[in-house]
Parts: C-alpha cells; sequence; structure tokens
C-alpha cells in the first residue's frame, strides 16, 4: 500500500507545472502591456484581452480573445472570436468561431472551428492542423499543411501539403517547396504564376450528398437518439437539485465552464495513459477510463438541459422553468445542429466541453461545501 501511495505522489508531483498559476477570470481579463507574469495563465471571462508578457503557457476561454505580445510557452484558446498577433510562442490549439493569426509560432497551429485566417508575418516552423469551414493562409509554414475543411484559399509558402476540401484555390503567391495533394470532389482552382516545385496530386472524391438514413442504420441511429433522450429524462428526474446547479453554472460561469471542460478532458487521459504503464497503476487507469466515459455520456446531458434552460428563458421572462422540459428542447435543438455539415462535429465537441466543465465545478462546490454540510 505503502509502494502504491508513493507511485501515485510521484506522478501527481511530475504532472503539476513547476512554476505556479495565476487564474484571472470576471467579466472581462485585461492583461495591461507593461505587466509580466512569470508563470502560466488561465483566464476565463466573457473577454480576454492578453498585452502584456507570459513566461508560461496561456489558457483563454472567452467569447472573444486577443493575444498581442510575446508569450514563452503555448497558446490554448477558445471561444467565439480570437485574435493572436505575438512575435514568439511555442504552439497554438484554438477552438473557436474564428481565428485571426499573425503569429510566429515555434512548433505547431491546431484549429477546430469555423473560420481561420493567417496573415502575411504569421510563420509557423512545423506543421498546421486544420479542421474548419472556411480557410484563408497567408504566410510561411515550414512544414505540411494539412486537414479536412470547406473552403481552402491558399496563398503562402509552405513545405507541403495533404488537403481534404471540399473546394480549393491555389493563388499566385503560393509556393510549395514539395509535394500538394489535393483531395476534393471538385477540381482545384491553381493559378498559373503559383509555384509547386514537386508533384501535384488531385484525387477526385465522391459529391457529398446528404441521404435519409434508411434500413439498420437508420434504425440504430433513431434507438440512440431515443435511448439517450429517455435515460436523460430519467437523470434529470433523479437529479433535479444538481441539474439545476450545473445549469446555473453554465448560465454565471459560461467561459468557466468551456475551460474546466476542456483542461479535464486533456488531463484525464494523460494521467490515464502515465498510471495504466505501471502494474500498481492499473486501477487507476480503469477508474479513470472509466470516468472518462461517463462524463463523455453524461456531458451532453448536463449540457442539454442548461442550453433548454437559456432557449426557454429567450422567451419566458417569469415563472419556473421544468429541468426535465428544458433537457428535451436543449437535446433536440443540439441533435438538429450537430446535423449540419462540418458545423456538427465542432457543436458536440463543444458540448463535450461544456458538459463536462458544468460537473466538475458542480463537483468542486459539492466538496468546498461538504464540511458545512456534515457540521449541520
Amino acid at each position: 500500500m505503502g509502494k502504491f501511495l508513493l507511485s501515485v505522489m510521484l506522478i501527481t508531483i511530475w504532472l503539476v507545472p513547476a512554476n505556479g498559476l495565476v487564474v484571472r477570470s470576471g467579466n472581462s481579463v485585461v492583461i495591461q502591456q507593461d505587466e509580466v507574469i512569470d508563470d502560466d495563465l488561465f483566464a476565463f471571462a466573457r473577454s480576454v484581452k492578453i498585452s502584456g508578457k507570459v513566461n508560461g503557457d496561456i489558457f483563454a476561454f472567452a467569447q472573444e480573445v486577443v493575444i498581442e505580445n510575446d508569450v514563452n510557452g503555448s497558446i490554448y484558446a477558445g471561444g467565439g472570436q480570437i485574435k493572436i498577433d505575438v512575435e514568439k510562442c511555442r504552439s497554438i490549439w484554438a477552438f473557436c468561431g474564428s481565428l485571426d493569426s499573425d503569429a510566429k509560432v515555434e512548433r505547431n497551429l491546431l484549429f477546430f472551428g469555423g473560420q481561420l485566417k493567417t496573415g502575411n508575418n504569421n510563420n509557423i516552423n512545423k506543421d498546421i492542423i486544420v479542421f474548419g469551414g472556411e480557410i484563408n493562409l497567408n504566410g510561411e509554414v515550414q512544414g505540411k499543411v494539412k486537414g479536412n475543411m470547406g473552403r481552402i484559399n491558399l496563398n503562402a509558402q509552405i513545405g507541403d501539403a495533404d488537403i481534404n476540401a471540399d473546394e480549393v484555390n491555389i493563388g499566385a503567391g503560393t509556393v510549395v517547396k514539395r509535394n500538394l495533394i489535393i483531395k476534393s470532389s471538385k477540381e482545384p482552382v491553381i493559378d498559373p504564376n503559383a509555384h509547386i516545385l514537386g508533384k501535384t496530386d488531385y484525387q477526385k472524391t465522391g459529391e457529398k450528398t446528404q441521404k435519409r438514413k434508411t434500413g439498420l442504420s437508420g434504425f440504430i441511429q433513431w434507438l440512440f437518439f431515443f435511448s439517450k433522450l429517455i435515460i436523460g429524462m430519467i437523470l434529470v428526474a433523479l437529479f433535479k437539485p444538481y441539474i439545476k446547479s450545473t445549469s446555473e453554472a453554465l448560465r454565471i460561469s459560461t467561459w468557466k465552464s468551456l475551460g474546466v471542460g476542456f483542461l479535464t478532458v486533456i488531463v484525464i487521459p494523460v494521467i490515464t495513459g502515465i498510471t495504466f504503464a505501471t502494474i500498481i497503476g492499473i486501477p487507476i487507469a480503469i477508474f479513470g477510463l472509466f470516468v472518462f466515459l461517463t462524463l463523455a455520456y453524461v456531458s451532453g446531458i448536463v449540457f442539454a438541459a442548461g442550453f433548454g434552460e437559456w432557449l426557454i428563458s429567450r422567451f419566458k421572462k417569469d415563472g419556473k422553468i421544468a429541468p426535465i422540459l428544458s433537457f428535451i428542447i436543449g437535446f433536440i435543438m443540439i441533435c438538429l445542429i450537430s446535423l449540419i455539415p462540418f458545423i456538427g462535429f465542432f457543436i458536440r465537441l463543444a458540448v463535450f466541453f461544456f458538459g463536462t466543465g458544468m460537473i466538475v465545478i458542480l463537483v468542486h462546490r459539492l466538496w468546498k461545501n461538504l464540511p458545512k454540510t456534515m457540521e449541520s
């Protein structure tokens, strides 16, 4: 038992950053230009503006995020609109509606979202990995451009590319040092002045058509829909007070929910993988896997209840809102929005992050109030 606890302690020490943490939250978070933060920065608010220097990683989650100074670490950002204009950062991970980047990135840029635009001064030393709707690439990418997207307008100097998109436009300012691989249902438009030094490989894909699900696959899809709807209604009825608390967390701490959920989804698999590598840590790894899969399922139910309550409150200003009704409306709306091409994947991802964050915030509040409950 002693060896087991020692192993857990060593793993925990290894996971905790050597430097400290700076947490800023509220309606608006502003880091002034003359301010220097020598730790990792966590910012949760409706709007976040970081003009000061950060000697650590940045975790920013808000409706609007602006980062415009050197970062001696990586940037992890999520929200509505994100703008990054820095002379230095290690890497960028962005989950958002739109990202405007004019940054010098030492490693990779990973983007999940609607629109991505890189400026002429944008420089990525390794790869750019994109899953989004409309992509406008300028500047320079030393490595590979890859991913799945709706439309890409390429006007940059890149190493090579492996692009899967509905529409591909290669501009006159494009320089591809190695090979250009394009998978698309439409033939790419390549400007005669574009320079492709390697080979160009165009692979035509089938037209994407929305077909009504029939047969066994359609039956299974409807079965999953109704089973989750029924299970969700049962859980909401059984845990009504807690569902109300999670809905309140979404309403009051919207972007904090997103940030906490994102970090939880990242941390649990890391801890699970590390503990699984040790024989004595296998029970913890199995428990971590169970927690992760449970969150993946329950988070959608929790978020649907909070989202449905928010939708109803737009029309019903007075009176109580029934949690079960909130869940049914929220669940159906999320399912409908998830059917939209390209957007659907990001909606499901956002639901996972938000719902997980709402659950973690609830557990944290219950833990804080536990001594008071025991005393009473």
